[in-house]
């Protein structure tokens, strides 16, 4: 369950004069805050080359930023928002500012606010960012040791034993700012909330299903404001669909603050009993599925839009390879060493599992039809067969897995004895594809169920097989990557989904240290990230479950 503050509980415990309070508030809208090539004012930094980064630029400075243009938020509602972003300033410190005002040229005489991640903050039509990056190190030194002062850092040379020892700041350099985005968040006029509704929490028979607990938001719609497409719209040019509602429940404090307590986030489903007419009820209902819920109904392991086969794959995996292409056998043109005149031609489909190498000799001086010839498939050191007629088209010599041969005449004595002819013929080769990579290594290869390397090529890179001269049902042990403990592995899938910030970090540090000899690796293709965590949680022993939207984990080590 989540913390409430002392001051929170303090007000619920008054058993009189207490003033409760409620607030509704739909999030995240993407903000465009100007970070581009040429856009805006920078100082000492450059745009990263992608959204959302900005770099230092080379050289020594103590300070350098960047201040984005005055930008719109293309919502009259919009009010509040939160900043997020990772930074790798190396010796620098980075920070985020904003200011905002009613128009464009108020921004410019308003105060610049310091901005802590995700945290909310108000929000008008207008505002301007800024980055900055200082230096919170400073380094000089000095000539001799009596210029020291008390802040002076100075090595002194400990001949004989001379030494020393050297420090970095840590973090890249000349460091970036990355993944910067502004959230813009609508918080409803509490006015207008006509019933917060209820929050329930249903548990499944033997935690066979899930019970999500659904909620019903009522509000006025006196105004029309929740009639889309309406000119007063609160949506109106944003995208609406799939966003979340944060229910909060407050006490107002003697001096006049709220302190608010989060007892609800769902993902917003539809806007349901409508009504906004004459003698009508003005009122809408805001129906929403719990948040949770419903992130882990989303796939993993989807199909990419083009239908290429994406599977969500962690640590070692014995996966089934799918043959993809066939390359049929190949025959090389015939060299020929000697001074007949005829010319060699190889005919048929070669059907054999190996590449082999051919070798025709004529054993005797003639024309076609006349002379003789022997072959070999070992460069000579024996002889399949010998004293074999040569022949003309019409009745070619069959050698072995469906290759023949035959002479064309040429224009004088067409064989001479001693004439070479080879050439190599190489097997129809199997091209066989495993979905999920890159990998980091493929282990080993199956071939109807036993392990071999025989004409066998693996690229991890790539996830592709080929197997030389035979097809076969094809499997392979293969290794993702390094993530094998199935802590680990939730925690990913919870990310892929967007559950990140629903893990409460202290449970699933605490259930990964007291199992750190569990390791497994899945496969999970097309799947619902709640079965697919069913399948880890039934086969682990761990126990799952999410408290007032925080998803907790417990190791289960046989204690009652």
């Amino acid at each position: 369950m989540r913390t409430a503050s002392s001051e929170y509980l303090q007000e619920e415990a008054r058993s009189r004069e207490s003033r409760p309070r409620v607030k509704a508030v739909l999030y995240p809208f993407d903000l465009d805050y100007g970070l581009a090539p040429g856009s805006g004012e920078f100082l000492h930094t450059a745009y990263g080359g992608e959204p959302g980064k900005l770099v230092l630029s080379e050289g020594y400075f103590t300070t350098a930023s960047w201040t984005s243009p005055v930008m719109h938020s293309y919502s009259p509602y919009l009010n509040l928002v939160a900043a997020f972003w990772d930074d790798q300033a190396g010796r620098m410190e980075a920070r985020v500012y904003l200011r905002t005002a009613i128009t464009p040229g108020d921004v410019g005489a308003a105060a610049y606010i310091s901005l802590n991640r995700s945290q909310e903050y108000p929000l008008l039509p207008y505002f301007q960012v800024q980055a900055e990056f200082r230096e919170t190190l400073r380094h000089w030194a000095v000539d001799a040791a009596e210029d020291a002062d008390a802040v002076t850092a100075y090595a002194v040379n400990q001949s004989p034993e001379a030494g020393y020892e050297s420090y970095s700041a840590e973090g890249g350099f000349p460091g970036y700012l990355a993944n910067l985005r502004l959230e813009g968040r609508l918080s409803l006029p509490e006015g207008e909330i006509l019933d917060p509704g209820a929050v329930r929490v249903e548990l499944g028979r033997d935690f066979s299903e899930l019970k999500p607990g659904d909620h019903a938001l009522l509000l006025d719609n006196r105004e029309g404001q929740w009639l889309a497409g309406g000119e007063n719209f609160y949506l109106l040019g944003l995208p609406w669909t799939q966003k979340q509602l944060a229910l909060y429940h407050g006490w107002e404090l003697p001096r006049g603050r709220v302190e608010w307590q989060l007892v609800y986030q769902g993902e917003l489903d539809r806007l349901a009993g409508m009504a906004h007419a004459w003698r009508g009820e003005h009122r809408v209902c805001l129906e929403s599925r719990d948040w949770v819920a419903a992130r882990l109904q989303t796939r993993i392991g989807a199909p990419s839009p083009q239908g290429e086969r994406r599977p969500f794959m962690r640590g070692p995996y014995r996966a089934g390879a799918e043959l993809t292409e066939t390359i049929p056998a190949q025959i090389t043109e015939p060299v020929k060493t000697g001074s007949g005149t005829a010319a060699l031609q190889v005919m048929g489909d070669y059907r054999g599992e190996f590449d082999q190498d051919y070798l025709l000799h004529i054993e005797n001086s003639g024309d076609v039809g006349s002379a003789s010839f022997r072959w070999s498939n070992n460069n000579g050191q024996s002889w399949r067969e010998t004293g074999l007629d040569t022949t003309g088209a019409e009745d070619p010599v069959e050698l072995e897995n469906g290759l023949a041969v035959y002479w064309e005449s040429g224009s004088g004595t067409d064989l001479m004895a001693g004439d070479r002819w080879t050439f190599s013929a190489q097997a129809q080769v199997y091209r066989y594809q495993i979905y999920g990579g890159p990998f980091t290594d493929i282990s080993q290869v199956y071939l109807n169920g036993e392990e071999s390397r025989d004409r066998v090529a693996a690229d991890p890179e790539t996830g592709v097989i080929e197997v030389t001269g035979r097809s076969a049902a094809v499997e392979a042990r293969v290794v993702k990557d390094a993530a094998t403990h199935p802590v680990d592995i939730i925690t990913d899938i919870l990310t892929a989904v967007g559950l990140s910030p629903a893990i409460e970090q202290d449970s699933f540090e605490m259930a990964k240290s007291l199992t750190p000899e569990y390791a497994i690796g899945v496969c999970f293709e097309n799947l619902p990230a709640a079965q697919a965590l069913r399948e880890i949680l039934k086969r682990c022993l761990y126990d799952f479950w999410t408290d007032f939207g925080e998803i907790k984990i417990k190791a289960y080590l046989g204690e009652d």
